[in-house]
């Protein structure tokens, strides 16, 4: 792919974590309170940023949000028998 088109996808995943985090504000997980079928699918998703060179880090909200979720027990036996953890 050209690097142009990388540059324009990063581009577009930027405003769209952008419109996440503002969604985030004041929220434990996407729909509220609770975590839902939602939240594992934006983990999962905004776990790749890493390999495709989308810097979260700027994203206070969703920063926290991926720790939350991260922290979750079954989160973690997920990621450990994907071979993700150690």
């Amino acid at each position: 792919m050209p690097e142009e088109a990388k540059a324009w996808f990063r581009a577009k995943l930027i405003e769209r974590f952008t419109l996440v985090d503002k969604e985030l504000e004041g929220r434990d997980y996407l729909l509220g309170d609770q975590f839902s079928v939602a939240d594992a699918y934006l983990f999962t998703v905004s776990n790749w940023g890493q390999y495709v060179g989308v810097d979260l880090s700027g994203f206070a909200h969703l920063s926290a949000y991926r720790a939350r979720v991260a922290a979750r027990p079954a989160v973690q036996a997920a990621m450990k028998a994907e071979g993700l953890l150690k």
